[in-house]
């Protein structure tokens, strides 16, 4: 399966020519996945703004351009899962130092950051704070392509995770002040868009770039078109009028913050749970096109491709729909708010278990479909659900809070304990010296076995990683327990 990697006894070599080969109907593959999306997003944005009167085009406009950066946001989050097994070769990373690389370097700085960075959006102008954020995760993607050694590559991805920390909080703020509380969470799902769209044009295009010119390259490509974004942004949408202006301009002390959530279980129940779905989720994200390069010997770019139509297609089919049908529900009765994602995250557990135990990646790749459009169906609506928990000058700050539980969760911890289960599966599975023999630099290439060794310890541990999604269920269900007498219509 894996013997393409190690004929004529030079793994590094003939790895990098797979990078290098030829993709094979990419355009085609981006230009049906762009057109589905725009075609979508026509039909649900009008369907949001309705009623808007003369403010519909402002709102469509608002909704475009905040969708393209956060799909700029995520492609830049996501591209080291689309290079990493380039990168992984090219340095002889481990799996744990991949992991760090795609998560916990990210996560630490965009988790702790989030928060002051949310506070300043409840005292300044939150359409600035996005415009600079932007330019400089956009940046510091763009240098990542000029890193030189591992310790510099993990410094450029702290760089990034900074940078992204200062978007959401600031975003989900604007939205509860320019749209009211039955509009929030389908506007915010359709500018989270975004997200997945970014996840296939990362996975199609980087991949394809990365597979031809090399990893390098593909990192600077990515980066470049946020700074443009953010101009954008300045230029063209106006600060929304907070909803509090009138009463008291003063926002709360943080303390005062903590307290209030502290003693909100559903904010509680509803962040774990999302922590916990995004353990399972952000890891798949960061070890799929490994997998699939590993275990089914495919190329980057036809592993790219499988990427975007399994995680980043899913994505954008879960949350569109999710976010209409979440929005229905809580009108009747808000406990849905943590009754639709439990449903939905336990039906996602068995068919993300028989994705990955699959032998033939086309059924992995269908089964994982099914488990990722239920796994994220309603996650930005449980952020805009937060928002309907506390006062609006305590809204960034709780969206903060609520990234910072499941970022934490989820990236950084979701990455690192898939990387580090990896490892050590691998090192069981393999029989000899796996860090001898399939890490050391300047020992000529790996034999086979570490090859399959590798494959057989991610799959594995993506398996057991799974089980953490009934404790999300749990979270959930608790969540809907205490909405009723939490929530306001704010």
């Amino acid at each position: 399966m894996l013997k393409s990697f190690v004929e004529d006894g030079d793994l590094l070599a003939q790895s990098k020519d797979r990078f290098k080969r030829k993709p094979i109907h990419i355009e085609k593959n981006l230009f049906y996945l762009s057109y589905m999306h725009e075609k979508s997003s026509r039909m649900a944005i009008g369907e949001a703004m309705k009623g808007r009167g003369g403010s519909g085009a402002r709102d469509q406009w608002f909704l475009l351009l905040l969708g393209a950066i956060y799909m700029f946001n995520f492609i830049d989050r996501t591209i080291i899962a689309v290079v990493g097994e380039a990168i992984r070769h090219d340095l002889r990373l481990s799996d744990l130092q991949l992991g760090m690389l795609g998560g916990l370097a990210f996560s630490l700085f965009y988790a702790v950051l989030g928060i002051p960075l949310a506070r300043l959006a409840e005292r300044y102008s939150r359409v600035r704070i996005i415009a600079v954020v932007t330019m400089l995760w956009s940046l510091m993607t763009a240098l990542s392509g000029a890193a030189g050694s591992y310790v510099q590559l993990l410094l450029c991805r702290m760089g990034v995770g900074i940078g992204e920390a200062g978007f959401t909080p600031a975003l989900v703020s604007m939205i509860s002040d320019r749209f009211d509380a039955g509009r929030r969470a389908v506007v915010f799902s359709l500018i989270a868009i975004g997200v997945p769209l970014g996840g296939a044009i990362a996975a199609i295009a980087g991949g394809a770039v990365a597979q031809t010119f090399g990893w390098r390259l593909a990192l600077v490509a990515v980066g470049a078109p946020g700074l443009l974004l953010a101009l954008l942004l300045i230029a063209t949408i106006p600060e929304p009028e907070r909803k509090d202006a009138g009463q008291s301009v003063d926002t709360p002390p943080f303390a005062m913050v903590l307290r209030r959530l502290a003693h909100s279980p559903a904010f509680l129940h509803l962040t774990f749970g999302s922590g916990f779905v995004g353990l399972v989720g952000f890891g798949t994200n960061l070890f799929l096109i490994p997998l699939l390069v590993r275990r089914f010997d495919l190329p980057l770019a036809h592993a790219g491709l499988m990427f975007a139509l399994s995680f980043s297609l899913a994505t954008m089919v879960g949350q569109v729909s999710g976010g209409y049908l979440i929005g229905r529900l809580i009108r009747r009765d808000i406990r849905w708010g943590g009754w639709a994602p439990a449903i939905a995250v336990g039906l996602a557990l068995p068919f993300y278990l028989l994705a990955i135990h699959q032998s033939d990646w086309r059924w992995l790749v269908a089964f994982l479909f099914v488990a990722t459009t239920l796994l994220y169906a309603f996650t930005p609506a449980i952020m805009t659900i937060t928002q309907s928990l506390v006062e609006p000058r305590m809204r960034a700050s709780a969206a903060a809070l609520h990234s910072f539980g499941q970022t934490v969760a989820g990236l950084g911890l979701g990455s690192v304990v898939l990387g580090y289960l990896s490892d050590r599966l691998a090192v069981f599975l393999y029989e000899g010296n796996y860090a001898a023999d399939c890490l050391a630099a300047g020992r000529g290439p790996p034999p086979a076995a570490c090859l399959s060794a590798a494959a057989s310890g991610l799959q594995l541990s993506m398996q057991l990683s799974a089980s953490v999604l009934l404790i999300a269920v749990l979270h959930y269900l608790l969540a809907a327990k205490n909405l009723p007498l939490e929530a306001n219509a704010s």
